[in-house]
């Protein structure tokens, strides 16, 4: 049986995240033709070929699944190495995460902590997703969860594709001619621009009836049968009615969530054995892993 090397399987999803081989050199601290290298290695390794055009980031179906893979086994062998770590793993983790994935995620989260007995308290900021950027850049949270459109964000520690689904509406939505009664987030949110997006693209009519910051804010108004809205498939509730946009709705973009880590060293430790939570979470509740 063969053995495959970690700093193969990393250098690979850095290739992919980064989609290119000088990008992911730079993160790695590698030139491009090592990188190169150890693609090529990896690919002799396992007798598949992993990339779709020479050079490119584009993987075929063997490397869809290998990357699959590749994540969870980073995942693990993280996870095993900061929890054999003689570092304290007490402290305070500042965590900036969509209003709607704190709702699905986190009560699932905190059971997993309290029931390991883990030692550490959260501070946890609600945004739209390039607000989480942008103050993950500044230093502001530990750990972010946050979505982009075509790809993930540089430094990701983990990516996946999200699909959308319609929620809501009522019979006469079906009508091409009439106007769509939308329910969204705040502008700046990606549902939203996939949304509108997505009904311009298709030249259907449309009016927003009702926006609000809240996830509990949208169901509500959807529930009541004010109007529709996108969300991630994953974490709509079972009280919506998901609806099949082979009709008369627009077919929908994918976004691209990832898991971002702050690279300070001094706090670096106690965020990535969290983020390697969120990662085995999110794997474990059905997510895609990122194929570029």
């Amino acid at each position: 049986m063969r053995n495959i090397p970690t700093d193969l399987l990393r250098a690979f999803v850095t290739v992919i995240d980064l989609r290119g081989y000088t990008r992911a050199g730079e993160q790695l601290g590698r030139t491009q033709p090592a990188i190169s290298l150890q693609m090529k290695r990896l690919q002799d390794l396992l007798g598949v070929t992993l990339f779709a055009k020479e050079g490119g980031a584009q993987l075929t179906e063997h490397g869809e699944l290998v990357a699959g893979y590749a994540r969870q086994i980073l995942a693990l062998n993280d996870e095993m190495m900061l929890r054999l770590s003689n570092r304290n793993p007490k402290g305070k983790l500042r965590l900036g995460i969509p209003n709607d994935y704190a709702d699905h995620f986190l009560p699932k989260l905190m059971a997993s902590l309290a029931k390991d007995g883990a030692d550490v308290t959260f501070d946890v900021v609600c945004d739209l997703s390039h607000n989480l950027l942008q103050g993950m850049r500044s230093g502001l949270y530990d750990i972010v969860i946050a979505m982009t459109p075509d790809g993930p964000a540089e430094g990701a520690f983990m990516t996946w594709r999200e699909p959308l689904a319609w929620v809501g509406g009522t019979a006469e939505d079906n009508d091409p001619a009439s106007t769509l009664r939308i329910v969204c987030y705040p502008e700046g949110c990606l549902y939203r621009r996939n949304m509108l997006t997505a009904l311009q693209r298709d030249g259907r009519n449309y009016e927003i009836v009702y926006t609000s910051p809240s996830l509990s804010g949208l169901e509500a108004a959807i529930g009541a049968g004010f109007g529709m809205t996108v969300l991630a498939r994953r974490i709509i509730s079972p009280k919506l009615q998901i609806l099949d946009p082979a009709g008369h709705l627009p077919r929908l973009a994918d976004v691209v969530v990832g898991v971002y880590v702050n690279t300070d060293r001094n706090r670096s430790t106690v965020a990535q054995s969290f983020a390697a939570r969120f990662a085995d979470m999110f794997v474990a509740d059905e997510g895609r892993p990122l194929a570029n």
